[in-house]
């Protein structure tokens, strides 16, 4: 649906800062309005040398987990590292089995299958494990903040356990040893943002510290997790990944370099986009459609051969989750053309048997932003249980709407714009109203119109190759600190090209009042209306790497017509 454009009015940048900053005045500008105003705090943001990190001991409960982990490696005590199927329970889990290992621990490591048993730290998993390998110390990462059941079981079965987390806390914390979770911090914390990785290199580093062990090869894990889990970047969670993209852009990791060669994607160049849009997006179909498990001796293994082979398993499975997002996209848009009626309720809820749970989400998210409400989609499997994943629209906290239905709920959770539940398929029209009546009044009938928030006005033809480089100190792009969004005026299109194996994107080249012309690709584009004859545009522009050779790309991000 159209977007509103909200462009920010004319701000005079001090002179101070702009010296700090130097180079093109609109890097001091594009600071100055995300409230960065002084040199120094300038300075840290673009310079992670600048910055001062945060101790590791200061998340709470950190130093009794180090010394719990010590108290273990030493007397041989056997370690069960329990992790998560995302990007960011990967890499927590690859990062702290590499640790222990290093420091001759006895570790095994487990990740729940997302089929067959989703998020969270399952107690008959526990059993199996209990039974063989065996643990004597249950370490979590990137779960088990409300594993209160769990975590007592571990304690039955004669094990310690120390909790690393980053999620939402429960109404009560486990008993566990130890309860690491940066949200026990003030929010305002330099930690307050670490997601999962980030946690678990805290830990690691005071580990290998103690032992005069470097941690900083393992920051191309926290890296990947920063940018894949969409984790705000400020304070000490930016520096992470500063530091940690220069330390993956030469990664000795096997496995990470075979996947990158799969990709066709230039590792020495690699940005937040080569993260999020090529190698995120690959290990998540591994735990979206596969097991997850596999993703730790990808991001481990000595073997070229082994490494080689689950990157191109990887790829495969990439393929086959967007084969079937775009097959569910087409089923909920055919369920909608059926009943209309449901399209015109604040909060569309559907489901079908055979959806893979993997997918649902993504397709969610899709849909939100075609018709401006919140979005949930369910699988039905054959145990009767509809499992859903819900996307959000600003303003409405999905979560705390699914909790209102807990009545027909065997499990939920989430956060406010993402959330998940389950429930018996034969309850999923009765949730369906009840979703409704909770969101009524809350969602306009023609759904609500997202905001676009323009960082500056710049004109086409005012972009150079070395603007746009410049502007590139502003990176690592992501939340928090989103990519710049600028805006050109009065263009006419010339030309529309189609791109993709099926056509989904185009390539158009537009005219401006000068008449010069510029290529802008159009992501997802197959089935978006054409610009009137004239319009303005919203815009990025970055420097992308084609072939080894960089270009200067512009990527259309929305239009209005021009006044």
């Amino acid at each position: 649906m159209s977007m509103r454009f909200l462009v920010p009015p004319p701000v005079t940048v001090p002179q101070a800062l702009q010296q700090a900053v130097g180079g093109h005045p609109l890097v001091a500008e594009l600071l100055y309005r995300r409230g960065i105003r002084d040199p120094q705090t300038a300075r840290a943001f673009l310079d992670p040398d600048a910055w001062q990190p945060s101790p590791p001991d200061s998340l709470p409960d950190l130093a009794r987990a180090a010394a719990l982990l010590e108290d273990a490696i030493r007397s041989g005590r056997r370690i069960l590292v329990w992790g998560d199927f995302d990007v960011d329970g990967q890499t927590s889990t690859a990062l702290l089995v590499e640790s222990l290992t290093r420091l001759g621990a006895q570790v095994h490591f487990y990740i729940p299958n997302r089929a067959r048993e989703s998020h969270g730290v399952h107690i008959a998993s526990l059993q199996r494990l209990a039974n063989d390998p065996g643990f004597d110390l249950l370490l979590t990462c990137d779960t088990g903040i409300t594993a209160c059941q769990a975590v007592d079981f571990a304690h039955q079965q004669g094990a310690q356990v120390i909790i690393t987390d980053h999620h939402e806390l429960g109404e009560r914390l486990p008993a566990a040893e130890a309860v690491v979770n940066p949200r026990r911090l003030p929010p305002e914390h330099p930690l307050a943002t670490l997601p999962g990785v980030g946690v678990a290199w805290q830990l690691a580093s005071a580990l290998l510290s103690a032992h005069n062990e470097e941690a900083d090869s393992l920051l191309d894990l926290v890296a990947l997790g920063i940018v894949a889990d969409v984790a705000e970047q400020r304070g000490d969670t930016r520096y992470l990944l500063q530091r940690g993209l220069h330390v993956l852009r030469g990664t000795n990791r096997l496995g990470l370099r075979a996947l990158a060669k799969a990709a066709n994607l230039n590792l020495a160049r690699l940005s937040d986009e080569g993260i999020g849009f090529s190698l995120g997006p690959r290990l998540n179909a591994l735990g979206r459609l596969d097991d997850a498990n596999a993703a730790v001796e990808l991001l481990t293994t000595q073997d070229p051969a082994r490494a080689d082979y689950l990157a191109l398993r990887l790829e495969s499975l990439n393929a086959r989750r967007r084969m079937l997002t775009e097959q569910v996209y087409q089923a909920a848009k055919a369920q909608l053309e059926r009943n209309p009626e449901l399209a015109r309720l604040p909060v569309i809820v559907l489901g079908q048997e055979g959806w893979p749970g993997g997918v649902v989400g993504i397709v969610a998210s899709r849909l939100v932003e075609e018709f401006g409400r919140p979005v949930m989609l369910f699988s039905v499997g054959a145990d009767g249980v509809a499992r859903g994943s819900a996307r959000s629209v600003e303003g409405v906290h999905i979560t705390q709407a699914i909790a209102a239905q807990a009545h027909y709920l065997l499990k939920f959770g989430g956060h406010p714009m993402a959330a998940g539940c389950s429930l018996k398929a034969e309850n999923l029209p009765a949730f369906r109203e009840g979703l409704a009546r909770t969101l009524k009044g809350r969602i306009p009938p023609e759904g609500v119109q997202p905001t676009l928030h323009v960082d500056a006005e710049l004109p086409l033809g005012a972009l150079s190759p070395e603007l746009v480089a410049d502007l590139e100190r502003l990176a690592p792009f992501g939340a928090g600190n989103p990519q710049p969004v600028f805006l050109a005026r009065g263009l006419q299109l010339d030309t529309v090209q189609s791109l993709g194996r099926e056509g989904e994107h185009r390539k158009v080249v537009v005219r401006d009042s000068s008449g010069e012309q510029h290529a802008v690709l159009w992501w997802r584009s197959r089935q978006a209306d054409l610009p009137p004859q004239r319009f303005d545009l919203a815009y990025t522009a970055r420097m992308n790497d084609f072939r080894g050779e960089q270009r200067l790309q512009i990527t259309w991000v929305a239009m209005q017509v021009a006044e």
